[in-house]
């Protein structure tokens, strides 16, 4: 279990550290990205088991799907304020909210399912639908809402 914690924290920092940066746009701007940068971190650590079965970690499988779901409403709090617009989020975060809304439940949800299926998993096929459900969910938010 330490050795995915680690890397995912080694390759947090390393991102944070490549991409600070003094900016213009809104500190929600750069709270979000640094959020999803972490997300990504998790989600890499989590990907590395489903495409390879034999590294499969129970413990450290649920730690990231824990961590990924504990944090969506701290993200969508970053989308609530139009003046927050800047960085790769399309302006219809905000022109459609209601539907920006649906998909940011859309993911809480099957972050949620991922966590509840992380918790009694043992293999990587007990966490496969799952995760590929939280996988669309984050890309068909991806695909109408970023750049």
């Amino acid at each position: 279990m330490k050795k995915f914690t680690l890397v995912a924290a080694i390759a947090t920092a390393l991102t944070l550290t490549a991409c600070s940066s003094t900016s213009n746009e809104p500190a929600a701007v750069k709270a979000r990205q640094d959020a999803m940068q972490d997300w990504r971190g998790a989600n890499d650590i989590l990907k590395g088991m489903v495409e390879n079965p034999a590294n499969f970690d129970a413990a450290a499988f649920k730690e990231q799907a824990e961590f990924i779901a504990s944090g969506t409403e701290a993200m969508w709090a970053h989308f609530a304020n139009e003046a927050d617009k800047g960085g790769d989020s399309l302006d219809n975060v905000w022109t459609d909210a209601a539907g920006f809304k649906a998909k940011a439940d859309a993911f809480d949800a099957a972050a949620n399912e991922l966590v509840a299926a992380a918790a009694n998993a043992t293999q990587t096929s007990d966490i496969e639908a799952a995760y590929g459900k939280m996988g669309e969910s984050c890309g068909a938010c991806h695909k109408e809402f970023k750049k």
